[in-house]
């Protein structure tokens, strides 16, 4: 039996936290707290397939940086929005 490698470790992870995702929408009435969640974990997956299905942690230094602050710029930007 073939073992499963890295990026099929992260693609399933990507999957289940969609799925987690999807479960919060429907069983919770809080929407502040389902919107915060849903934002940090959009900004996890973001993370993650920008350093392992983009290849960009091997990428330059302000390449990455300008990539990797948008998936922590904009979802930042959504919590406020909620608490505010």
């Amino acid at each position: 039996m073939k073992s499963i490698g890295k990026l099929e470790y992260y693609w399933w992870a990507l999957i289940a936290i969609t799925l987690f995702n999807t479960f919060l929408g429907e069983q919770f009435d809080s929407t502040a707290l389902v919107s915060v969640l849903v934002a940090l974990t959009v900004m996890y997956k973001g993370l993650v397939v920008i350093d392992h299905f983009m290849e960009l942690k091997q990428a330059n230094r302000p390449l990455r940086i300008l990539m990797r602050s948008y998936f922590i710029f904009f979802p930042s930007m959504i919590i406020l929005t909620v608490l505010f």
